[in-house]
């Protein structure tokens, strides 16, 4: 089977090329996409800004929802059945195939678009929540970037969890955080250490880092956890700058390990936690969606072709929630 499928070439281009799949090995499975996420995490790849990325040439995509066209012997999955999964790379495509156990059957009422707008966001979102934070009713968070995919997952999961949330974005974009319950901070205008001064948070979900991470230690109670998923500010004006990186997960991370201060900092990795949880955290955000609990906000939908367009937009935070690939 030919597969088509859109691949970094460098730092700055991406094509649309084609490979021979070739059938599916045993425990495999070949699955047409429907739909596949663009993430910010998918640039800070293509710039070579996370420690490990892949050289070029490879395909992007950390989420895709589709239908399963073919499996491999001992494979539970059958063909025409809805799926969706998180993957290393590979989401850019219109046929990708992968390891049958990275796969998450979607229950009905849960359509491949709004599946793949959340297989990513509200999953790391859930699991940084509830299995690294473990946040309890009653308690409050901080969120930055609160307007954005993995933001408002935070805020509607926070809502379901009855956790208070503040959550940071700029001007025109507060109202996104008003209607999914959280409270607003204009992070242009308003200095979130200043609003929450006296009133410390139970948690803090920071995706900046750099300087960032210090200052979002600072609004933690004692025993508080501030979570590092993201290191956006290595990547300013599109050029990478790994110093900024490196000095804000020292200073954010390392060092108050070091210097115990009474709270906790740990960088999350949503490939640390074992299959298991994998699967049932995926399945759970699953169901939510199904249920009519959570509503992934979808900025649009583009062709495969217009990756390329999607993520430059995506980087110039010119568009809110959720930019869906339709292969």
């Amino acid at each position: 089977m030919l597969a088509r499928h859109l691949t970094v070439t460098g730092s700055d281009t991406m094509q649309v090329r084609k490979t021979e799949l070739g059938a599916p090995t045993r425990g495999e499975a070949i699955v047409r996409v429907e739909a596949a996420g663009v993430s910010y995490g998918d640039i800070l790849l293509r710039k070579r800004v996370i420690p490990g990325s892949p050289k070029p040439p490879f395909t992007p995509g950390y989420d895709f929802a589709g239908v399963v066209e073919e499996t491999g012997e001992d494979v539970a999955l059958r063909p025409g059945q809805a799926v969706a999964a998180l993957v290393p790379t590979g989401g850019y495509s219109q046929h990708v195939k992968v390891a049958a156990d990275r796969l998450v059957p979607r229950p009905d009422g849960a359509s491949a678009v709004e599946s793949s707008a959340i297989a990513l966001n509200y999953f790391i979102a859930y699991q940084m929540l509830h299995r690294v934070a473990k946040v309890q009713p009653g308690q409050r968070i901080m969120v930055h970037g609160a307007s954005g995919g993995v933001g408002v997952a935070f805020l509607q999961l926070a809502q379901l969890a009855n956790v208070e949330a503040y959550g940071s974005a700029s001007a025109g974009k507060l109202d996104v955080v008003r209607k999914y319950g959280g409270t607003p901070i204009d992070y242009r205008a308003q200095n979130f250490v200043d609003v929450l001064r006296g009133n410390p948070v139970d948690a803090v979900f920071d995706a900046i880092g750099g300087a960032h991470f210090n200052r979002s230690s600072s609004v933690l109670r004692r025993g508080g956890i501030m979570v590092g998923y993201g290191q956006s500010a290595a990547l300013v004006r599109g050029k990478s700058n790994m110093l900024i990186g490196a000095r804000g997960f020292l200073g954010g991370i390392v060092l108050p390990k070091i210097v115990p201060n009474g709270k906790r900092t740990t960088f999350y990795n949503a490939w640390s936690l074992d299959d298991a949880a994998y699967r049932e955290d995926l399945a759970s955000v699953l169901g939510l969606l199904a249920a009519g609990k959570v509503e992934p906000l979808i900025a649009k939908t583009v062709p495969l072709d217009e990756a390329a367009r999607a993520q430059r937009e995506l980087e110039d935070g010119a568009v809110t929630g959720k930019i869906v690939l339709v292969p």
